[in-house]
């Protein structure tokens, strides 16, 4: 007797909320022009869900950057290598243009620097608003900014 009440109590197990294996799940679905219910089965739905990439669109920022560096490389001024001379005597010095607003700047040199590099001129002054101050230097050779570069990491 006690063999035919365990069979008629079965329990049914319940599942956890979101633990839906194996299991059909029907869903209905309105028709548009039609008034009527139907109900669909969706397939099983398993436990394994294939992840898809959260970034499928290629990161634009990178290259927004790298275009920004790239003209700012172009149109800001870039320091050159400037081999002067005066009476015999030969230096050598890095040579910022300067921007808009910001004079120019020698490096290793508290002058004030006028240039005129289409003359292969470069005056340097002591006070910038008084031209008697300034000293008149023959450019002998300009280098690009690789060099200077060079120059500044080796001084």
């Amino acid at each position: 007797m006690s063999n035919n009440l365990n069979k008629q109590k079965k329990h049914k197990k319940q599942a956890l909320l979101g633990q839906v294996q194996g299991k059909h799940k029907a869903r209905i679905k309105r028709t548009p022009h039609q008034g009527n219910l139907t109900i669909e089965k969706s397939a099983p739905q398993n436990a394994e869900v294939v992840a898809q990439p959260a970034n499928e669109k290629k990161p634009i920022g990178k290259w927004v950057a790298l275009a920004v560096f790239t003209l700012v490389a172009f149109i800001f001024p870039k320091p050159k290598l400037i081999t002067y001379e005066k009476l015999g005597l030969v230096s050598q010095s890095v040579y910022w243009d300067g921007l808009p607003g910001i004079d120019p700047v020698l490096f290793d040199s508290n002058l004030h620097p006028r240039p005129a590099l289409e003359r292969n001129t470069l005056y340097l002054c002591v006070d910038q608003n008084n031209p008697n101050t300034c000293q008149k230097y023959q450019i002998l050779e300009q280098a690009g900014f690789i060099s200077a570069l060079k120059k500044l990491a080796l001084d």
